[in-house]
């Protein structure tokens, strides 16, 4: 028997094996629940965690977004998103029947399916836009559709603001248009940093008006709404 320790003082047989089999154990456990440690040491806890909004800003060394699935990167072991939900819709996450992009919408059975401006099945048009137009995501337009719009960092967000680490990945707030009564409501949803509605602190869904300003981490959106008084896809 050759004993041989490993510089974790983990005594094995070098006859038998040619490296500690204790360490490969814990390696494979760390990367089995995405606990690959940072490289440089530095950066912040959680893997993706929301950088909170500070009058410093925050150093970019360490604090750099794992790159999603989607994107084509290798973000961290670990780190895969959950497929993208077929509703909600902008980008990869809005599947359309026949592979055509007429705004109708073809939803699995067990999908909860929108109550759409004229009860037509599948029919979810867009009611309103939010542009960029201070941020990360500067210029980019989003689309807002009938009921609840989920706003988020995370590529399955019903609008995703990409490049904003101060906009949590999921849920961060939300914009809403009620077919019914034909307004926009605008308030946080589940994230870590204040919303703002012309540059007042939002605690709950406010009504929002052609051209208000909503902040949004540290992104600035214009709101330009297309349903309304003058126009509804329910005439």
């Amino acid at each position: 028997m050759n004993m041989r320790k490993c510089a974790k003082g983990h005594y094995y047989d070098g006859d038998v094996n040619a490296t500690c089999p204790e360490c490969a154990k814990e390696m494979r456990g760390g990367a089995a629940y995405g606990a690959t440690e940072a490289a440089s040491g530095g950066g912040f806890g959680g893997i993706g965690a929301t950088e909170p909004v500070s009058g410093g800003g925050f150093d970019e060394v360490g604090a750099t977004e794992p790159v999603s699935p989607m994107s084509g990167g290798s973000g961290g072991m670990g780190d895969t998103l959950p497929p993208d939900p077929p509703i909600g819709g902008q980008g990869m996450n809005t599947m359309f029947a026949g592979g055509g992009n007429n705004g109708v919408l073809d939803y699995p059975d067990d999908v909860t399916q929108p109550i759409t401006p004229n009860q037509t099945e599948g029919f979810n048009p867009v009611v309103g836009w939010l542009v960029c137009t201070d941020g990360p995501d500067r210029g980019n337009d989003h689309r807002i559709r009938a009921g609840y719009n989920q706003i988020g960092r995370a590529e399955y967000m019903d609008i995703c603001i990409r490049g904003d680490y101060n906009i949590s990945r999921e849920k961060h707030a939300l914009i809403a248009y009620d077919d019914q009564e034909k307004t926009f409501f605008f308030g946080p949803s589940e994230g870590k940093n204040i919303v703002r509605l012309n540059d007042r602190m939002v605690m709950m869904p406010t009504e929002i008006h052609p051209y208000d300003i909503l902040t949004v981490g540290s992104s600035k959106l214009i709101f330009v709404p297309l349903c309304g008084e003058h126009f509804d896809w329910g005439r």
